[in-house]
């Protein structure tokens, strides 16, 4: 299992919030297929927007962020984190 980061940046400046973070984290749980390996999830609210924690099943981290990438655009394309920017993914 490896971790994937990434910051959402909110459009307006505005600090995220506990309710996005939840609304968020319900989305990738609900959005998630097979094929993305999620085992764990955690988006907490931070000042410029939003941290996003997706631990995935995966033989290298190459493959995480793939899994992880492809799981996030299906979830932004919904709306789920209108209001916010996805930032480049963190590397390890």
């Amino acid at each position: 299992m490896l971790l994937v980061r990434t910051p959402l940046h909110s459009d307006t400046g505005a600090p995220g919030t506990e309710s996005g973070a939840s609304l968020l984290q319900d989305a990738l749980w609900a959005h998630a297929g097979p094929h993305h390996a999620l085992e764990h999830v955690r988006v907490r609210p931070v000042p410029q927007g939003l941290h996003v924690a997706l631990f995935v099943r995966a033989e290298h981290t190459a493959a995480a962020h793939e899994k992880a990438h492809d799981l996030l655009t299906l979830v932004l394309a919904t709306g789920a984190a209108r209001g916010y920017t996805p930032g480049p993914l963190i590397r390890h």
